[in-house]
């Protein structure tokens, strides 16, 4: 299970983008998919759900969004597999786009310089 906000020193609140604070019923309605959807996902490694007390799945915002780009690409066609690999490269290569900025601002580089 991930922590919502390791390292990080603050505690989560709702509004924070890794804050689980979907249920499944409502994470699924959110997005318009089902709740196996959400479940197949997540088997198939596109994220790892937190578990509230008492073990059932909770969602954050970040977990949704994640979701939500899969089924587009299901809804196209494409394999959930192959889908759920795309969107994690996507956000693997936004978070590096992301670090190479920070870099970038500390080495006092212009912005978007190759």
């Amino acid at each position: 299970m991930k922590e919502p906000t390791q390292g990080t020193g603050h505690r989560p609140v709702l509004g924070d983008a890794d804050f689980p604070g979907y249920s499944m019923g409502t994470a699924a309605q959110a997005i318009g998919v089902t709740p196996a959807f959400l479940r197949a996902v997540e088997t198939a490694g596109l994220f790892e759900s937190h578990r509230s007390g008492g073990g059932h799945r909770r969602y954050s915002q970040d977990d949704l969004q994640r979701a939500d780009r899969a089924r587009g690409l299901v809804d196209d066609g494409m394999r959930l597999d192959a889908a759920v690999r795309i969107v994690d490269l996507e956000y693997q290569l936004a978070a590096a786009n992301a670090m190479i900025e920070i870099l970038r601002r500390r080495l006092g580089d212009p912005p978007g310089r190759a």
